[in-house]
């Protein structure tokens, strides 16, 4: 008996410490596992880029389950990410012209490694050339120029420093000028960017960034990064990137979105080996389609068309479908074709659209007619109540004289008796 009781008492022991370590751990676990699904994104973008679309949404889903502002947080890199590589982000050789002109705004121009004798290539000339163009349409915004020391045989240069002095020489005020010259890649250029702004120039919360054609992707992204993940860390909002402009090289499209992905596990903090490669990718397997409300002639059909999965994933794609057939036009009912298409998997389906029924207006005219038909039947109705009945015989008159015939004969006996 005593052996079973050091038994439960041990048993009893490893229960409670058990528990305790649980608890201890299970914060841990939660950050982790963001981490985890963090990777995930980034590996499903790098591999198939906008062809991870579902399972992009699918793992943030997830991670806001975990962490909802890191979610959040991701949510905006990741369509960021997506927007960056479509052909029409970069400006080729144009300086926008809508943008604030005051000093709440950067133009931000990249630097470019330095001929070993420590001169500018023409490229980062280029660079400038076109964030001069800016600053002058916007004389009230700040200039900085970033980038390290990378002249083979002359240390004493940094690629920030003779872009400063070019734009001096060009005619640029000095109070508007911002020199970073310690970063020695895009990685360095975004995080040394974002600390002198936000701890010398408070007004400051948008940028345009300004760097080579091909370069701008992958310099906005990681801006782009460094700025939502400082949002994040520091409870605030994140300073934004408003515009860009592209030093025209012909080389567009050069750097691949790998090379991307690298610059974005560096400024989250993830270890690119630990990035899964070459995931599932979900496949579709059925559209369920609604209408919200009544088709009126001259409206876009209201549908709400959601995508289901083989992985238990469902999300809205109403507007990635395809609608074969209808006319917006058409007053009544119609039938058309509604496709959803997904990394070569297809589904059509038939729909059936109901159209608003049209309100029958009744003819005044005729209304006026029934009204005053209605009003004089109601009158001989009401005449015809207060005319007296008429019987047409005069039995209740003989019934009467036949009473007072029998109560005259009761009243003579009554008089031969007395």
């Amino acid at each position: 008996m005593k052996r079973y009781k050091k038994l439960f008492a041990l048993f009893t022991a490893f229960s409670l410490l058990f528990s305790t370590l649980l608890g201890t751990f299970k914060p841990v676990y939660a950050e982790n596992n963001a981490d985890v699904l963090i990777s995930q994104l980034i590996g499903y973008y790098t591999d198939y880029m906008e062809d991870a679309v579902t399972d992009i949404e699918r793992v943030l889903v997830e991670l806001k389950s975990v962490d909802k502002k890191k979610g959040e947080a991701w949510d905006s890199i990741m369509h960021y990410w997506l927007e960056v590589n479509s052909p029409d982000f970069t400006h080729v050789g144009e300086v926008p012209k809508d943008l604030p002109n005051d000093n709440s705004m950067s133009v931000v121009i990249l630097g470019f490694a330095l001929n070993d004798d420590g001169t500018m290539k023409q490229e980062l000339v280029g660079r400038l050339e076109t964030g001069l163009a800016i600053a002058k349409d916007y004389p009230q915004s700040y200039v900085v120029v970033t980038g390290g020391g990378t002249a083979k045989n002359n240390p004493n240069v940094t690629e920030g420093g003779l872009m400063g002095e070019w734009l001096l020489n060009h005619g640029l005020d000095a109070s508007r000028l911002i020199v970073e010259n310690r970063a020695q890649d895009t990685v360095g250029n975004a995080k040394n960017t974002y600390e002198v702004l936000n701890r010398k120039y408070p007004t400051v919360d948008k940028v345009v960034l300004v760097t080579s054609d091909y370069h701008v992707p992958r310099g906005c992204i990681l801006y782009y990064t460094k700025f939502v993940l400082e949002g994040l860390e520091n409870n605030s909002e994140p300073l934004s990137i408003i515009s860009n402009a592209g030093f025209k090289t012909g080389s567009l499209g050069y750097e691949s979105v790998e090379l991307q992905a690298r610059g974005i596990c560096k400024m989250a903090g993830i270890d690119v080996k630990t990035v899964p490669r070459k995931q599932k990718l979900s496949v579709l397997t059925k559209l369920e389609i609604k209408q919200n409300k009544e088709h009126v002639k001259g409206e876009e059909a209201n549908l709400t068309i959601t995508a289901y999965y083989d992985n238990g994933f469902s999300r809205d794609v109403t507007k990635e479908a395809v609608l074969t057939g209808f006319d917006k036009n058409k007053e009544e009912d119609q039938t058309f074709t509604i496709t959803h298409s997904e990394n070569n998997h297809t589904i059509t389906e038939d729909f059936k659209l109901i159209a608003k029924k049209a309100e029958v207006v009744a003819d005044k005219k005729q209304d006026i007619k029934k009204d005053e038909k209605d009003k004089t039947q109601d009158i001989k109705k009401d005449e015809k109540d207060k005319t007296p009945a008429k019987t047409g015989d005069n039995t209740q008159l003989v019934v009467f004289a036949m009473l007072l015939l029998l109560s005259g004969i009761y009243l003579l006996r009554r008089l031969k008796k007395i």
